[in-house]
């Protein structure tokens, strides 16, 4: 028989907060609730929304349903707000925590200001999302994420400051400019162009996945895989021997992020001659 699983007690935390609060609004007599009679897929009644929240969650839930709700969800929520806002946001409360569990890993110390920046995301992306748009919730929850960003990225810069006292360190490795590195692994074989592309322009050049992936017409957890693979690979061969960081690359390669739309460096004669000496234009 399976031993049920121990619920973790809830603390002080934002994300903790909203779950407590939700709890309050969808208990009682008259829990909040969404009428299903005008929802395909839901129940001819009143649904409250844990248990609208429970129906979401499970994998037997077509996409079609769970986008329907979440705009009809967000369609209250932009016209009344305060409950229906708060009921939004509890609904969506475990892919929020999902999307910023490796923000609260990297800055642990940060972890009620990543949680409420989170939140701050989530109202401001609320205001001007279509309740109409495929995919709103993990649209929602990564434009949550990337609010909170701005307060792990302060904290690691500010980790990386120089400190007063002299430590010693090993010197980093020189694997050579990233871009540089993708160009030569799809040369090599080692990724193909698609995926040296996905890594570049999400890792390197700052795009969410989840606009990349909505871009490619995948799912985001498809397009999540496929970019972990390509950087396994990818680290795997780094770290080979058979990795050399001073390979010198061609002039006017092309690399995953660059635009294509720069002017090429070429190359001028030398203006001194055998067996002239270059007049010093300081030298009167």
């Amino acid at each position: 028989m399976a031993t049920p699983r121990r619920r973790r007690p809830l603390t002080d935390s934002p994300f903790d907060t909203l779950e407590r609060t939700f709890a309050l609004l969808t208990t009682g007599p008259r829990p909040l609730s969404l009428d299903g009679t005008a929802l395909e897929g839901l129940p001819d009644r009143p649904v409250p929304l844990d248990e609208l929240k429970s129906r979401l969650l499970h994998p037997s839930t077509p996409y079609a349903v769970r986008d329907a709700v979440i705009g009809e969800l967000v369609t209250r929520a932009q016209r009344e707000g305060g409950r229906w806002s708060v009921g939004l946001a509890g609904v969506l409360l475990p892919g929020l925590r999902r999307a910023t569990w490796p923000l609260v890993q990297a800055c642990p110390s940060k972890a009620a200001d990543i949680e409420s920046e989170t939140l701050t995301a989530l109202l401001t992306a609320l205001g001007r999302c279509d309740p109409a748009r495929p995919r709103l919730a993990a649209r929602l929850c990564w434009l949550a994420r990337a609010g909170a960003q701005r307060v792990c990225r302060s904290e690691l810069a500010e980790r990386a400051r120089p400190g007063t006292d002299p430590v010693s360190a090993a010197p980093p490795r020189p694997w050579g400019h990233p871009d540089l590195v993708l160009t030569r692994a799809v040369r090599t074989g080692v990724i193909c162009a698609d995926d040296a592309e996905l890594i570049g322009t999400t890792r390197l050049g700052g795009t969410p996945l989840a606009e990349v992936a909505e871009r490619l017409g995948l799912a985001y957890w498809a397009c999540h895989k496929r970019r972990r693979r390509a950087e396994s690979a990818l680290v795997a061969w780094v770290t080979s021997d058979d990795y050399s960081p001073f390979e010198i690359v061609q002039e006017g390669t092309a690399t995953p992020c660059s635009s294509g739309g720069g002017r090429p460096r070429h190359r001028r004669p030398l203006d001194r001659q055998p067996g002239k000496r270059r007049s010093n234009p300081n030298r009167r």
